[in-house]
């Protein structure tokens, strides 16, 4: 290259070019969102749905909402860096059922765009930026992960006599932050249940391998599938290097090496000058350059690594450990921006910042008053007619809404009775919600059914790719004619999207020939004869002629030679009895947030009996859509050792993916100060000092 005739500076193998003085580069309509002016010759990219992209963009500020999304096009191909910040959480409280609350607040940067004779800058006292140049898996890089023929990174700084701090670095912004895995996301930690991925994954680091069984009794079953979880540390070993400005004005590098330790080192001299406009560069040259069909392969090389400043190299490293970068062993869409990382202005604070889902019970009844009832439930029909009942018609009730006339709400306090923990033989008041039928209107007299949807009247926040489990105790007292069919269930619906019901606890009473039939689409199956069921008892099987009424208090309906866990659907039945009643349902997958009503439906084919009374306790839901902090992941080796941030502005920064030679250094430190007089930087040239 002849340098001579070049008016510029070089642009062969300019993969990043970030130039804050440039409008396509940055500007106020962006906020502090800066582009890259070029792309490398060797970027890739394509249309990338990535769902699953708040799973970690959530942790440094990228999104404050951890289930949402972005979307990469072919056009995707300029890198781009973004402020850091951190989401502040507050969770609902067991009853609330709002969702969770974010506030995003970032690390301080001023953005300089007036009064300065030297363009614009960003002023730097704790916030840098950062991005991402490739996707481990996807179809999008950037950047290479590694430099056959070395890389030179280049960027102009104004320093303050306390300017320090990691100005650069380059890998992996943090580790693995699903592996260990958190509890609240992987129920068991054997890929059983728990959060989902848009991929189906479960959120852990688990890798199956087969082990041998202990003991075992013929050939199939010698082995057993077991899963193992890598340390933290593996991911990060030679996966990250940074750059930084010392307090006493000298340059250092650090980076994680192959065992996991990180090695530092300092210039044995400060730099100079110590403020002012600086051009800052880090070359790295391999002893070799590989065959690029074996670079993948390759094993680590050893090269030198020279510090430039302002064009005169001030530091060199011999023997120095080639820095290559490379993805995490866990899917990909659970890694995604964390490996492959650039922090500009600064290092990275790891895992500090990291949240997860965690599991919370909503109570939306357990023992509260009548004025909590009735602020809180509303009697309407059926909002989804199920088994062809037709649901009776509503009138207009006091609260002006459609209230379905005769249920009657209310807390009960005097029919039920617990023991006192500390006092066994005390027997304290239980209050329960009671359901009590006074009675038809003319509007619904005639009707072919009595149905009632008893609804908490305010939506609830639900979250896809993972179960919600709504739970109640019921106990009915004389309220169902048992010559109608009648049922006690728990509905959820939604005006936006389907609600997939995953399994059913439901209150049957009676159950006769004709519904014992219909139990066959479930997987239920009588005796050989076609006459007879079982009956689950506290372990004890039953079983008695089809159409008699079951009256043993818990019964459970399962299948021939089934056990209540060998089901999806379970029915009770019986009279004064508590009985389980349950709900477990989801949204569909990778829809995000949706907004879901839910209640308790009264199903029968007659009318019910006036004076009988439902009562209902313990009504609540389940889900892992809370975030917490994991404290296993603090205080990791990133945040340890890279979360530094760098005091001074930051203007321009340039990565080639090739080592410069002395010579191509000085070029583009000549031009800049050519391009702008004002920054009076010193260039050296030939032993003597350049103002130019």
């Amino acid at each position: 290259m002849n340098l001579e005739c070049l008016n510029d500076i070089i642009t062969s193998n300019l993969a990043i070019h970030i130039d804050l003085t440039d409008l396509n580069s940055w500007d106020l309509i962006t906020g502090l969102t800066s582009f890259s002016l070029t792309k490398w010759s060797g970027a890739v990219t394509d249309n990338i749905n990535l769902i699953d992209f708040g799973l970690t963009a959530f942790d440094n500020g990228r999104t404050d909402v951890m289930w949402s999304g972005i979307t990469l096009t072919p056009q995707d191909n300029l890198f781009s860096m973004y402020r850091v910040g951190y989401n502040d959480v507050i969770n609902p409280t067991t009853g609330e059922t709002s969702g969770v609350t974010v506030t995003t607040e970032y690390l301080p940067i001023s953005a300089i765009t007036t009064g300065s004779t030297s363009g614009n800058y960003f002023d730097l006292n704790g916030g840098y930026l950062q991005g991402f140049f490739k996707l481990e898996d996807f179809n999008y890089e950037l950047l290479p992960a590694r430099y056959n023929e070395g890389i030179t990174i280049e960027t102009i700084m104004y320093l303050y006599p306390d300017s320090q701090g990691i100005f650069y670095m380059m890998g992996a912004r943090a580790e693995d932050k699903y592996n260990p895995y958190f509890s609240g996301e992987t129920t068991t930690g054997s890929t059983i249940s728990g959060v989902i991925t848009s991929y189906d994954n479960f959120l852990d680091a688990l890798e199956p391998y087969e082990a041998l069984r202990p003991a075992f009794r013929d050939t199939i079953d010698m082995y057993e599938t077991k899963y193992s979880e890598a340390p933290p540390l593996d991911n990060i070993k030679n996966n990250a290097i940074a750059f930084e400005l010392t307090q006493d004005n000298k340059l250092a590098y650090k980076y994680v090496n192959a065992d996991g330790v990180v090695v530092t080192n300092t210039s044995p001299s400060p730099i100079f000058p110590t403020t002012g406009w600086t051009i800052i560069a880090m070359v790295f040259t391999p002893d070799e350059v590989l065959d690029p069909e074996l670079l993948d392969c390759a094993d680590q090389r050893l090269g030198k690594l020279i510090f430039y400043v302002n064009g005169r190299a001030v530091w060199t490293i011999k023997e120095f450990p080639e820095f290559y970068f490379h993805g995490f062993a866990n899917e990909k869409e659970k890694q995604l921006g964390v490996p492959y990382s650039i922090s500009w202005g600064g290092g990275s604070f790891g895992l500090a910042e990291s949240w997860h889902y965690d599991y919370q019970t909503y109570i939306l009844y357990s023992g509260q008053d009548t004025a909590y009832i009735n602020s809180k439930f509303f009697v309407e029909a059926d909002p989804i007619p199920t088994d062809c009942y037709t649901p009776p018609t509503g009138t207009t009730g006091t609260t002006g809404g459609t209230y379905l006339d005769g249920l009657s709400l209310s807390a009960d306090s005097t029919t039920f009775k617990y023991a006192d923990i500390c006092d066994p033989d005390t027997q304290l008041p239980l209050t329960v919600m009671r359901i009590e039928y006074t009675g038809t209107s003319a509007a619904t007299t005639g009707t072919s059914a009595n149905t009632y949807f008893v609804k908490f009247d305010q939506p609830i926040s639900v979250l896809s790719n993972r179960d919600y489990v709504a739970e109640l105790s019921v106990f009915v007292d004389g309220i169902f004619n048992s010559a109608a069919t009648n049922k006690i269930s728990i509905l959820a619906y939604s005006d936006d999207v389907d609600i997939n019901v995953i399994s059913d606890i439901e209150y049957v009473f009676p159950v006769t020939t004709a519904y014992l039939q219909t139990l066959m689409s479930d997987g239920l199956h009588p005796f050989p004869d076609g006459q007879e069921y079982e009956w689950v008892v506290d372990g004890i099987m039953y079983y008695g002629v089809s159409g008699l009424e079951v009256t043993q208090e818990n019964a459970l309906i399962v299948g021939y030679g089934q056990t209540p866990e060998s089901v999806a659907n379970y029915y009770s039945t019986g009279g004064n009895a508590w009985l389980p009643v349950k709900n477990v349902f989801r949204t569909p997958d990778n829809t995000g947030q949706n907004f879901v009503t839910i209640g308790i439906l009264i199903e029968s084919s007659e009318e019910l009996i006036t004076g009988g009374t439902i009562y209902i306790d313990d009504f609540v839901y389940t889900a892992a859509d809370i975030l917490v902090q994991d404290e296993r992941k603090f205080d990791l080796t990133i945040e340890q050792n890279f979360d530094s941030s760098f005091i001074g502005g930051i203007q321009k920064l340039r990565v080639y993916d090739r080592a410069f030679t002395s010579p191509e250094i000085l070029h583009n430190a000549l031009i800049e100060v050519e391009s702008d007089p004002n920054k009076n930087m010193l260039i050296s040239k030939g032993g003597r000092i350049i103002y130019r």
